[in-house]
């Protein structure tokens, strides 16, 4: 413990845990300081803004370090912690395995084993954050702050251009390759890994996410020009949508499968940049919360419909996918894969059968990443049945930005069949 209690300061328009004390830090801290005294100062912010971030609270913890020599140094960690609200309780609160501890596997496990699989090769492939775990009984992820290593989160509404959305898909290639290759020569993950929220635990969640906000989605469609041609397609939807979801995540052994990131886009990505020239040097993904093996499908659509600028979304998917194919083969390759690989049309092929998943990307993340500012984005305000969340899910669907998009992106799903329900109903 530090010698002395330092001052802690805290943000006053946060409410923290009351386990959140200075002394918490000193192992981490002895760790990254071989001449650690003591903790000066120590303080937690809002580490991300609102909408930016809904199941968990993100802090930024900024201390102040005294040295053996009495000079100082200041360091930034991020803490995750949970919701203390009845709405996440119910969405996340009976789960058998807790995300928090799911995600501290993801970064101490599997992405050093990634990291390991490519260093084997010769290569250098940064995936995440360091993490580390502080000795208490409460649900947290603790990681280092990227943003001391240059790293800088985009634009959330601005979306991304060809060349970030290019090293993105490289990145998530070079991860399911490794995912792949893991599989093959280690044997398959844990099933609360492999599943993610494709099981009973999630399925209230994703019921809520789905056939939960179909009456504000076909609300805000009714002022979309052009929304006859599929209006009927998505209300028949309704009742279904969870179950075909649900469908999607079923595991072909016969299928190219990885392990998806699963929650892969614009605010659960990061980039450094060339001080000088401003050139972009590398990506990284972070939140590891919500991983699901099985197709890449699932990854692919939810980057590619929530993430890129909205002008190349439709016009350069096919593109893209390509792009994320070749460098895929290319590191699968690298990596020794002993089994087949997929063709490009194979990727194409379950692009097309699991088309559901850009229905809920569509009327799910996209509407946080077209979201103006709000202090009302809030994981309660998501699904409370409250005035302040139906105000608030209204707003989701009915902003300007966030309807151009689903005007250009909702013709495009259901030319590809992504409208219409896998389920069959023989009654």
């Amino acid at each position: 413990m530090s010698p002395k209690a330092p001052e802690t300061i805290f943000n006053a328009s946060i409410k923290l845990p009351e386990w959140l004390k200075a002394d918490l830090f000193d192992n981490v801290l002895k760790d990254s300081f071989k001449d650690f005294k003591a903790i000066k100062e120590f303080k937690a912010v809002p580490g991300t803004n609102p909408g930016d971030n809904y199941a968990t609270v993100v802090l930024q913890i900024k201390i102040v370090v005294e040295l053996k020599d009495n000079t100082t140094e200041s360091t930034t960690f991020m803490l995750k912690i949970p919701q203390q609200t009845k709405a996440y309780q119910e969405a996340f609160g009976k789960n058998t395995f807790s995300i928090f501890d799911m995600e501290r596997e993801m970064f101490t496990i599997y992405v050093q084993e990634f990291k390991q699989l490519y260093r084997n090769i010769g290569l250098d492939i940064e995936f995440g954050a360091k993490c580390y775990k502080l000795d208490i009984p409460y649900e947290h992820v603790l990681l280092e702050d990227l943003k001391r290593k240059g790293f800088q989160p985009a634009n959330r509404q601005a979306g991304l251009d060809e060349e970030h959305t290019l090293d993105v898909l490289t990145k998530l290639a070079q991860w399911h390759a490794a995912s792949a290759v893991r599989v093959a020569t280690m044997g398959p993950y844990p099933k609360h890994i492999s599943e993610g929220f494709f099981n009973e635990d999630g399925k209230c969640l994703i019921s809520k996410l789905t056939d939960g906000v179909l009456p504000y989605v076909l609300k805000a469609l009714e002022s979309i020009e052009g929304h006859e041609a599929y209006y009927e397609d998505i209300k028949n939807l309704g009742g279904q949508i969870t179950e075909n979801i649900l469908q999607a995540g079923v595991v072909d052994p016969n299928e190219f499968n990885v392990l998806n990131h699963g929650d892969c886009w614009l605010s659960n990505m990061m980039f450094r940049y060339d001080q000088n020239t401003g050139q972009l040097l590398d990506s990284l993904l972070v939140d590891f919360q919500m991983c699901k093996y099985g197709s890449v499908a699932i990854d692919l659509l939810y980057f590619l419909i929530s993430s890129p600028k909205l002008e190349l979304k439709v016009n350069k998917f096919d593109y893209f996918v390509k792009q994320y194919y070749d460098q895929l083969i290319k590191h699968l390759k690298l990596l020794n894969y002993t089994k087949k690989l997929p063709d490009l049309a194979d990727i194409h092929t379950t692009l097309i059968q699991k088309g559901i998943w850009g229905y809920m990307t569509t009327f799910g993340v996209l509407t946080g990443c077209a979201l103006e500012p709000t202090e009302t984005a809030s994981f309660d305000n998501l699904f409370a049945d409250t005035p302040e969340g139906d105000a608030f899910r209204t707003l989701l669907y009915s902003g300007k930005v966030y309807k151009e998009h689903v005007k250009v992106i909702l013709p495009w799903l259901q030319n590809r069949g992504a409208l219409q329900s896998r389920i069959r109903n023989d009654k």
